[in-house]
């Protein structure tokens, strides 16, 4: 009885189990130390070679110099020093309408388009949506500043809200190749016809050079990354504290770990102000129905017998 419904099953999620083991993206280039990427909760060093897929957090660190990701459709995200992402993440609401190619939480970002196309898939964080790219964008986001320029060809820029309106869609730019869009702390952005000195300054040297493709080299190359154990809370949290949008995604995927790692749960408990969707997870019982309370006994009724009609 069972094995023909597990069939039925099997057939029916075969589809999401092939599409779950596609990789979006390729490690073309690495210069520095090596970032790390979390999968599920597991930590593993990168090269290059090495496929990425939905979900992955790549963190790279303060002396990675350049990190390049190549996506199967052509486009190019470069990253530099100190830069954390979640390629293709799951948003949930509003979010979760567009199609996005990573989600910058913070760091330094350089986004291609693939020459003569124009890229409707956008790389977010939460200062900004980038996309509609016809050639190259800059990016850099910090906690209280966000900068972008439109290196060649044009960008928009959808600009999201701060403190309680974080998240939110507060505006709408649209960068023409050379222009210049800065924001900081609560002040209003600011668009102008070239980038600043400062910021040119900051940006990863390796931005400034036009480096080509290097995707062709590992179409037929997988370079397996090296394991680094299970991921400690601290790296976790920087995640399950991100806006709300990505929350949920977060509390599904270390569910498990959680109940499994005591001092991951432990982490998580310390700083429940900070996520407190996380508490009906962990602390279920909480959320069982009350008991209804006893008491004494209601006095029994007895009802006459039915009266019988008249004939």
């Amino acid at each position: 009885m069972w094995r023909p419904l597990l069939s039925v099953w099997f057939l029916t999620m075969l589809p999401a189990l092939a599409l779950a083991a596609v990789p979006v993206a390729t490690v073309t280039i690495l210069d520095g130390d090596a970032p790390t990427v979390i999968r599920e909760a597991s930590k593993l060093m990168l090269a290059e070679g090495v496929r990425l897929y939905a979900e992955d957090i790549v963190d790279a660190g303060a002396k990675t110099r350049l990190l390049r990701i190549e996506f199967s459709d052509g486009v190019i995200l470069d990253i530099g020093p100190s830069t954390q992402l979640l390629l293709a993440p799951r948003l949930a609401g509003e979010r979760g309408k567009r199609p996005v190619k990573a989600y910058m939480l913070q760091g330094f970002a350089k986004l291609t388009a693939p020459k003569g196309a124009t890229a409707a898939a956008t790389l977010t964080s939460p200062a900004f949506d980038a996309g509609g790219l016809s050639r190259d964008v800059v990016l850099l986001v910090q906690p209280d500043e966000s900068y972008a320029f439109a290196e060649s060809g044009d960008v928009t820029l959808l600009e999201r809200g701060i403190g309680k309106d974080a998240g939110k869609e507060v505006g709408n730019h649209r960068l023409k190749s050379g222009e210049f869009y800065a924001r900081t702390g609560d002040n209003r952005a600011a668009v102008g016809a070239r980038p600043a000195q400062s910021f040119i300054q900051r940006l990863p040297r390796a931005f400034l050079d036009t480096l080509p493709s290097r995707a062709e080299l590992y179409k037929a190359r997988e370079v397996e990354p090296k394991p680094l154990g299970n991921i400690v809370y601290a790296e976790a949290q920087p995640w399950v504290d991100a806006e709300a949008a990505l929350r949920p995604g977060f509390v599904t995927r270390w569910k498990a770990y959680a109940a499994r790692n005591p001092e991951f749960r432990k982490g998580l408990v310390a700083q429940m102000p900070a996520h407190m969707e996380w508490d009906r997870t962990l602390f279920p019982e909480k959320y069982l129905p009350k008991p209804v309370a006893s008491g004494p006994s209601a006095p029994l009724v007895v009802l006459p017998p039915p009266v019988k009609p008249l004939r």
